[in-house]
């Protein structure tokens, strides 16, 4: 009988292949999994209008992150529209 030698003592073959057979086997991944969807983008669109209408209300000076919301709500408008 073939042995080989590891940190375990020595193993036959059959037992490696078939220990490395159920370490190492593939597993289904499916790719749509981090797809955003319409509805997702519509609930993130309704997260910022909440936050635009707390910092419109604020009393700091916010005027910078309220432009590139509004910009944002465009583009998030466009791609909501595609899709």
């Amino acid at each position: 009988m073939n042995l080989i030698g590891n940190s375990r003592g020595r193993v036959p073959p059959e037992l490696i292949n078939m220990i490395n057979r159920h370490l190492y086997r593939t597993v289904s991944y499916n790719r749509n999994k981090g797809v955003l969807l319409k509805d997702d983008y519509i609930f993130i669109r309704q997260c910022l209008e909440k936050h635009l209408k707390n910092i419109q209300l604020s009393n700091e000076d916010y005027s910078i992150e309220i432009d590139q919301l509004k910009v944002l709500f465009i583009r998030l408008d466009h791609t909501i529209g595609r899709l």
